[in-house]
């Protein structure tokens, strides 16, 4: 067999250690939105914004496994004005364009029927996970499978019911992956929600169970064709348990998401959890970026109600000292980068002085409340619609940089802002990389930014310092090597 052959086994519990697989910061990002949170339920621009994420779901789920293409353009207007085949052109798609927009409201269905389910307090178990599948695949009538022959075929989809043929995927040469046999179905599944049910009595956090369960779910495979979305379905159930967000894993996700999973199959679960936390921080910076004016509508009526009751006065006054407390860690985190950007300027600039007239390099920067403090405006607003949230430079601007001078003009930066509308808690520190050139004009053109990480770096009011510092060194360190070798790239070194 090919080393990447998978034997089928029997479900695996999480590692011994399972606590060790916690990442405090998303849980301290997540805390810090459901503050936010309160003062915005209920409100029409909140409600769109979930109605949109679920149907942000419901199509790329679908996309997922490849069930429908379906562009990017059609996508953006199906999630903003509603899921109905007129939004869709015949080029938008490979199908016809009610059939596609039928199996997306299907997928609709089943993510709102995990809220109901929620709702009812109803326990988890294999009948609920049998309906789930039903709903999924309401209006799908095939399944692609193989005859004995090899020959790809067309067969009838049995809904809601557990496989009765194998359905092992095989490929190139003796490749195989081998998925719980038929008859070991009933037993695997009962097996799972079991262990599942005593994680929820350990309090694994939402994000290492939704890996967990996701991932052992699709190795017993217990349906003959809709697995994915039915896992896809489990993990966010998991999640919106939590009070946490949908897992909105999209077609750019794809690549790492089957990475994640095949990483899983070798019994590591970190990669596949770090996806899922990923995902969770994309959906929690979206929703800070929530309209403003929806955030100032709350903020009037929480006044309102503090001139009546003194104790809701006090009570943000003790939230706004915990984020006046965060706005003092940025500025040990802006002071740490400033002198670290300084070190490796002197290390360039050794390096570089001999090879060329004005080779030098040199590090600037400007702490909160300093009178440069809104420089580098556009870069950062650049950044952060690229990394997919709104970055406050009302809250807090401070920034360090780091230029490089060998005929042309390279700069990597990093910027604190607040994250998000409204005074939320949350600091975010963006590094990106960029060249600048002479217009004739004489002012110095920006070339493309390029952002140095997937995500922000983030600190809320609610994490400890020391752990913060500690986690924002190496982030920092390796941003400036990810931005050093993208310098040398650009020199061809």
């Amino acid at each position: 067999m090919n080393e990447e052959s998978h034997v089928w086994k029997p479900i695996q519990d999480l590692p011994a250690v399972w606590s060790d697989l916690a990442n405090p910061q998303i849980e301290a990002l997540m805390t810090a939105w459901h503050e936010q949170a309160k003062q915005l339920r209920g409100k029409h621009s909140y409600t769109e914004f979930l109605t949109r994420l679920r149907r942000q779901w419901a199509i790329e789920t679908g996309i997922l496994e490849r069930l429908y293409a379906l562009s990017d353009g059609a996508t953006k207007t199906l999630i903003e004005k509603g899921l109905d085949a007129a939004f869709i052109g015949h080029e938008d798609t490979d199908r016809n364009p009610t059939e596609v927009v039928v199996m997306i409201q299907d997928q609709h269905a089943a993510i709102e029927g995990l809220y109901q389910f929620i709702s009812g307090q109803r326990p988890l178990g294999t009948s609920y996970i049998k309906e789930l599948h039903r709903t999924l695949t309401e209006h799908q009538i095939h399944y692609h499978a193989r005859d004995t022959l090899g020959q790809e075929v067309l067969r009838t989809l049995p809904r809601g019911e557990w496989k009765k043929l194998p359905n092992n995927v095989e490929g190139p040469g003796d490749f195989k992956f081998e998925f719980c046999p038929p008859e070991h179905v009933d037993l695997e599944m009962e097996h799972l929600l079991q262990t599942h049910h005593i994680h929820e009595k350990w309090d694994v956090p939402p994000y290492v169970e939704a890996a967990w369960f996701h991932h052992a779910f699709t190795l017993v495979h217990p349906f003959t064709d809709g697995n994915g979305r039915v896992a896809r379905c489990l993990a966010t159930l998991v999640f919106l348990k939590h009070d946490w967000f949908p897992l909105v894993v999209t077609r750019s996700d794809r690549d790492e998401y089957i990475a994640a999973l095949r990483q899983a199959d070798k019994g590591d679960l970190r990669r596949l959890i770090g996806l899922f936390i990923t995902l969770q921080g994309r959906a929690i910076r979206e929703a800070f970026s929530l309209s403003e004016e929806l955030v100032y509508e709350h903020i009037a009526i929480g006044n309102i109600l503090d001139a009546v009751k003194g104790r809701f006065s006090r009570l943000r006054q003790e939230r706004e000292t915990y984020k006046q407390q965060v706005l003092v860690t940025a500025d040990a985190l802006q002071s740490h980068v400033a002198d670290r950007l300084k070190q490796v300027a002197e290390e360039v600039t050794t390096a570089i002085a001999s090879e060329g007239d004005g080779f030098k390099s040199y590090s600037t920067n400007a702490a909160r409340n300093a009178y440069n403090a809104g420089y580098n405006y556009i870069q950062t607003v650049w950044c952060a619609k690229a990394l997919g949230y709104f970055a406050n430079l009302e809250v807090y601007q401070a920034w360090a940089d780091l230029t490089i001078l060998t005929g042309t003009r390279t700069e990597i930066l990093f910027t604190f802002h607040g994250m998000g509308k409204g005074s939320t808690g949350v600091i975010a520190c963006s590094a990106m990389y960029y060249t600048k050139q002479p217009s004739e004009s004489g002012e110095a053109m920006i070339s493309e930014v390029v952002p140095l990480s997937e995500e922000p770096f983030t600190l809320t009011h609610r994490e400890d310092p020391t752990l913060v510092e500690r986690r924002f060194r190496q982030w920092v360190n390796d941003r400036i090597i990810l931005g050093l070798d993208h310098w040398r790239k650009a020199v061809g070194a």
